[in-house]
């Protein structure tokens, strides 16, 4: 192989490693259109083919009854989620990874018994389904043999019941840096708008380290995990990672009419992913933790916060089903 051959391999590694990594921090596997699967991100990044990769990412999760911290209360919630990807080449050195989500949640919110007034069970109580929409874009180019770069963002909408005025976007950039051939290294910034408050920057520092040939510790978004690779198909691991969403209220809820909602927390849990074999197009991931660090802030229609409620720890499961086309 000529040595130009050779770069142009280097670099396309270093193209998809970067797609990966800005994907594991710009896809929805959070919230869609939002902040944080990497199953899909992962499929895509990995691939050598020279056309389009689409795939299709499918999951479900529920967290469990918590409590409220102050007010006494409890929330729980189920959510489902779809998410298209398309990834495009566009040369040897770059990458457009591209992808459509919708996400609907159920809250089911019990106020304190004999609870008046303007409280997190009170207003929760009357939430009906959450929809968000979000269409993301990101772009990732390897600068040399080590060195790469992204840049992307997104716009959706997040919305309770009927509520409208409920755009939502984000923007992120970053690069990494292969420091040997265990460790890449990189840092990057995310900007993510929240419905009637300030937006939330965050730094988005990227690690991938191969500890050996079963063992790494790799960042995603605001967090990060330990993967065990049992064997070509199956992975396991711990996973820890900051979960941000906002959503506009409807304007038929009595005490916050077309009010807005921050939720916050950092699920913890333990993973297993099956990839199916080289033969196979299908994927699937599942977990099972608990999310602590809980927190549900209420926003008026003026954005004056008129409820900013801590949250009990509460346990979660989750499961992820992956096609590729």
């Amino acid at each position: 192989m000529s040595h130009h051959a050779e770069f142009a391999q280097s670099e396309l590694r270093i193209a998809r490693c970067t797609v990966l990594l800005a994907a594991l921090i710009g896809a929805c596997g959070v919230a869609v259109g939002q902040e944080g699967t990497d199953k899909d991100a992962k499929a895509i990044a990995e691939t050598d083919e020279p056309g389009w990769v689409v795939t299709l990412d499918l999951g479900a999760s529920f967290i469990s009854e918590a409590d409220f911290d102050t007010t006494a209360g409890t929330i729980e919630s189920t959510s489902f989620g779809a998410k298209l990807g398309i990834l495009i080449p566009v040369d040897d050195r770059a990458r457009l990874l591209l992808s459509f989500g919708a996400d609907v949640t159920e809250y089911d919110i019990t106020p304190a018994a004999g609870a008046v007034g303007t409280t997190a069970g009170t207003v929760g109580t009357q939430f009906d389904t959450v929809t968000e929409y979000g269409f993301d874009g990101l772009y990732t180019r390897a600068i040399d043999a080590d060195t790469s770069f992204f840049v992307g963002g997104g716009i959706g909408v997040a919305a309770e019941g009927g509520a409208s005025d409920a755009l939502i976007w984000k923007g992120l950039g970053g690069f990494s840096f292969k420091v040997n051939p265990k460790l890449r290294l990189g840092i990057g910034v995310g900007v993510f708008s929240q419905i009637e408050d300030d937006v939330r920057i965050v730094p988005l520092p990227q690690v991938h380290y191969a500890i050996d040939d079963r063992w790494s510790i790799q960042s995603k978004g605001v967090g990060g995990k330990i993967d065990y690779k049992w064997n070509d198909e199956l992975s396991m691991g711990v996973l820890g990672q900051f979960d941000g969403r906002s959503f506009r209220i409807d304007g038929d809820n009595t005490l916050v009419p077309d009010g807005a909602v921050t939720m916050t927390g950092f699920p913890i849990s333990y993973y297993l992913d099956y990839s199916g074999g080289e033969t196979s197009n299908i994927s699937f991931f599942a977990q099972v933790g608990v999310v602590v660090a809980g927190s549900m802030e209420i926003l008026n229609s003026m954005g004056t916060t008129v409820v900013d409620e801590d949250i009990d720890p509460g346990v979660f499961a989750g499961v992820g089903l992956k096609i590729e086309f």
